[in-house]
């Protein structure tokens, strides 16, 4: 049975850039409302959009539209406020990771949803960009024998503009800003889906190599207070080893790069782009990948970035609110999880020593 859902929208940034245009684009969700958070330009985001109804205030758009879905895409450290509310409000929740700013909220919104009797999902879109799928299925057959280790490194040319622009809320620790959040969340949540392990105990650093905007005036430069980089090393729960790397203020572009060491073989994906496979003592190897997703021609070129993640996400999305069911999506429980980590990698990083990971 066909159902079309009415969704609102927190967040004028990546809100309206990205989650905007692709709900809008699935034929069976309908996008009603956006609310800015920091109460941008009501006509620039009409214009942006096309959507009609702008909020300078998202719990006015919360309590005055009538909404299936609030999509949250504003700063950590505004999630778990913003949940509660949508909770409250009748409302399901996909909200945008890092989960919240710690891992104590990220419980009361597990309660809150529970309270509601509503879907509460996180957008950890990546999983379904088809190499990533492959990675999985290639794990979950068990081509690799017993995993031994694993190790996911990324390194970005982002020095030129960490000099020049200011970074807002992702520069901020008390906004919950950082890399490990922004990045480190969908690799650690990707790592534990690959595996169907939990990650048990971590070793973290936390860096800011790029504490300030220098090329910016005087009076305009920004103090950042959180991680531009950061190194992992850890063990899951059945005794792998990981080596988790990302360091975003490089001069040159070296990209992601995933290896994956079994009994049985190894596995290597670069860039989210090809897989190679080698099995016993055979060469890497290529594997085939399903095609993925095409934008529409009109989308720019940011947004067709984006088009292949979150458009099977919405569709996936789209699924689950109709059936309720969340084998296939990221829960709250996934962005628990994950907090649950990250934290104990922030913890590790001001202590000098590995934190182990406690589980609910």
């Amino acid at each position: 049975m066909s159902k079309i859902f009415k969704v609102g929208i927190i967040g004028t940034g990546f809100g309206a850039k990205v989650h905007a245009p692709i709900f809008s684009h699935h034929p069976q969700f309908e996008v009603k409302a956006i609310a800015s958070v920091a109460r941008g330009n009501v006509n620039d985001i009409k214009e942006m959009t096309g959507i009609e109804q702008i909020y300078t205030n998202w719990r006015e758009m919360i309590e005055e539209e009538d909404l299936d879905l609030v999509s949250i895409a504003s700063a950590p450290y505004l999630h778990h406020e913003m949940t509660l509310a949508a909770f409250e409000a009748g409302n399901h929740v996909l909200c945008e990771k890092p989960m919240a700013f710690n891992a104590d909220e990220s419980l009361a919104m597990i309660k809150a949803r529970d309270k509601a009797n509503k879907l509460g999902l996180i957008n950890f879109e990546w999983r379904y960009l088809p190499a990533r799928l492959k990675v999985k299925e290639i794990l979950a057959h068990q081509k690799l024998g017993k995993v031994l280790h694993i190790q996911y490194n990324c390194i970005f040319p982002g020095y030129e503009s960490s000099i020049s622009t200011s970074r807002g809320w992702l520069g901020q620790e008390d906004k919950g800003g950082g890399f490990l959040g922004a990045i480190g969340s969908h690799m650690l949540d990707t790592l534990m889906w690959w595996t169907g392990e939990k990650i048990s105990s971590v070793y973290g650093q936390l860096h800011t190599y790029v504490p300030q905007n220098l090329q910016a005036p005087a009076d305009e430069r920004e103090l950042r207070t959180a991680d531009d980089s950061f190194q992992v090393l850890g063990s899951f729960s059945n005794g792998t080893s990981l080596q988790m790397n990302l360091i975003s203020t490089a001069r040159h572009a070296l990209g992601w790069r995933l290896e994956i060491v079994g009994t049985e073989g190894t596995l290597v994906m670069t860039d989210d782009q090809e897989v190679l496979l080698g099995e016993n003592q055979g060469n890497l190897e290529p594997v085939e990948l399903s095609p993925a997703a095409e934008a529409p021609s009109h989308f720019t070129h940011a947004l067709s970035r984006y088009y292949p993640a979150f458009q099977p996400m919405v569709e996936r999305l789209y699924l689950t609110l109709l059936n309720g069911d969340t084998r296939d999506i990221p829960t709250f429980e996934d962005g628990r999880n994950v907090q649950l980590i990250m934290d104990a990698i922030r913890a590790s990083s001001k202590e000098g020593q590995r934190k182990q990971v406690v589980y609910p």
